[in-house]
């Protein structure tokens, strides 16, 4: 008799500690992963318009540094344009 007291005790016992250890129900699974994936996309879409916006910062810069190249070989003619219109005003004069 005392082994079946013991074994009914024992069989309590673990079925208790089986619904603590189960795993959640399906709909509560599916709502954790899915609450998961709407965080992780939210990262995600966080990390992109960052970037992007890194991205765009850089295309500017990059922009600005070529407009100031083809700046100076025309500032550099038009110096150069000036400086020979002077001399050739200051040969004139001489001769």
């Amino acid at each position: 008799m005392k082994d079946i007291l013991y074994f009914i005790a024992g069989a309590a016992i673990g079925a208790l500690f089986a619904l603590f250890m189960a795993p959640k129900s399906g709909q509560e699974l599916r709502e954790d992963l899915q609450e998961r994936a709407n965080l992780d996309l939210q990262r995600l879409q966080l990390s992109y318009e960052q970037k992007l916006q890194d991205v765009n910062q850089r295309m500017e810069a990059l922009q600005a540094q070529i407009k100031q190249k083809g700046q100076q070989p025309q500032q550099a003619a038009a110096d150069t344009g000036t400086a020979n219109t002077a001399n050739t005003a200051d040969t004139a004069a001489a001769s």
